[in-house]
């Protein structure tokens, strides 16, 4: 058994060679402001498609194939595993009791298995996250400890956050290169669209999205941007990394029509006042940077209200690192 798990770590490790690992971090802090989707953090790692030791992507192409999804063997497979964390605060973070006429405290911590499965100008991506919501999400000490390091005003009504629930989540996506060409000798531009759905106890819903990006030699990866993290198609690289300096700059919007939020659903029957708006969309502009193996972004996103009764603009902004080992 000891030999076995002994193997069975050395593989693993090996597998780490050219696999992709990703941070990416929101905060509307970036924007001045605070209030209701304050901050979001993930960390993301993605099997090597050329590494002949695919440990964990043969074992979720396996399972894939046990459940009667429709992988084709014909292309490029990669999974990977994710750790994000999200938290929602009223408007006024200064006061300790509860205000029913805003969005509650929030907290949400998961942990997320993907699968993508693509080519050179489309991918599927088969993802499921196990997560948990209130207070042993840790949100409420992670936002004091961050405003204490920045000096911002502490946030006082953490103690008031919604109570704990188990999450369970599926997402279902698929991107597509619509059009990729050269503007100039130099410049370089492509169109990316995708959609999808989740399903699950944290969240129903349906998005889609559109991204148009021009640059000059920039890394031909998937264009992908899905609000509030889950952006991991970004670590796909159809062609080689040594590029030496480059540079993109992209804008998109995404929509969504949201059936179902723990969130906001969850508020409304703990007497809230508040109703959700079902059609949700996001512009946002992001602007990129890569040199061979690091990939850095950065990008602000434009939301429309999540509730009927905010009648505010809310402005986040936010970055993602990407380093291939």
């Amino acid at each position: 058994m000891k030999k076995k798990l002994v193997s069975g770590i050395l593989l693993l490790s090996l597998s780490l060679k050219a696999d992709s690992i990703s941070f990416t971090f929101y905060n509307d802090f970036f924007a001045g402001s605070d209030g209701h989707f304050t901050n979001g953090a993930s960390l993301s790692w993605l099997e090597d498609k050329n590494n002949s030791n695919h440990i964990y992507t043969n074992m979720l192409v396996s399972l894939a194939q046990d459940i009667a999804l429709p992988i084709n063997n014909l292309k490029y497979h990669n999974a990977g595993i994710s750790l994000e964390q999200i938290m929602i605060t009223p408007e006024n973070i200064d006061v300790s009791t509860v205000q029913y006429n805003d969005l509650p405290y929030a907290g949400y911590l998961s942990f997320a298995g993907f699968l993508f499965e693509w080519d050179n100008n489309s991918f599927t991506e088969y993802r499921i996250d196990v997560g948990i919501m209130g207070k042993y999400s840790g949100a409420g000490f992670v936002q004091k400890t961050f405003h204490k390091i920045i000096g911002s005003q502490e946030p006082k009504g953490w103690d008031t956050q919604l109570g704990t629930r188990f999450i369970l989540n599926f997402l279902v996506q698929r991107g597509v290169k619509s059009w990729q060409g050269s503007i100039t000798n130099t410049l370089k531009a492509d169109w990316f669209n995708h959609y999808g759905v989740t399903v699950g106890n944290f969240n129903v819903s349906a998005f889609a999205g559109s991204a148009i990006r021009i640059g000059k030699n920039y890394v031909q990866n998937f264009n992908a941007h899905y609000p509030y993290l889950k952006g991991e198609a970004n670590m796909l690289d159809v062609d080689t990394l040594k590029h030496d300096f480059g540079w993109s700059v992209s804008t998109g919007l995404e929509t969504k029509v949201l059936a179902y939020s723990a969130i906001l659903d969850r508020a409304k029957d703990n007497g809230y006042a508040v109703h959700k708006n079902v059609f949700n969309a996001v512009g946002y502009f992001c602007g990129s940077f890569y040199y061979n193996e690091h990939k850095f972004r950065l990008f602000y996103e434009i939301p429309t209200p999540y509730i009927k009764e905010d009648k505010s603009v809310n402005i986040f902004g936010g970055f993602e690192y990407i380093y291939k080992f």
